[in-house]
């Protein structure tokens, strides 16, 4: 699942396990909502999308990055695997 926290300027993608996911806790209190929120509150030009699935091992991270690349383009990208 993606979320997505905004619709212009450059794209953050977030690809994570549950650090990222924000597994256990409302999805708005987890770190990646929560960068979201701090760069609108700053008026950076960024969206944040959160590509991130609980659970996900590095293997199956390595296989869904490609396509998580080409379909957001991003201009950063926060890679976090290895906690499962």
């Amino acid at each position: 699942m993606c979320l997505s926290f905004a619709a212009w300027g450059k794209t953050i993608l977030v690809f994570g396990d549950s650090l990222s996911a924000a597994y256990g806790i409302a999805a708005q209190r987890g770190w990646v909502a929560l960068l979201a929120e701090r760069l609108e509150r700053e008026q950076l030009d960024y969206s944040v999308v959160n590509a991130s699935i609980s659970g996900e091992t590095t293997a199956g991270g390595r296989s869904r990055l490609p396509e998580a690349l080409a379909r957001h383009k991003p201009s950063i990208l926060v890679l976090e695997l290895g906690a499962n």
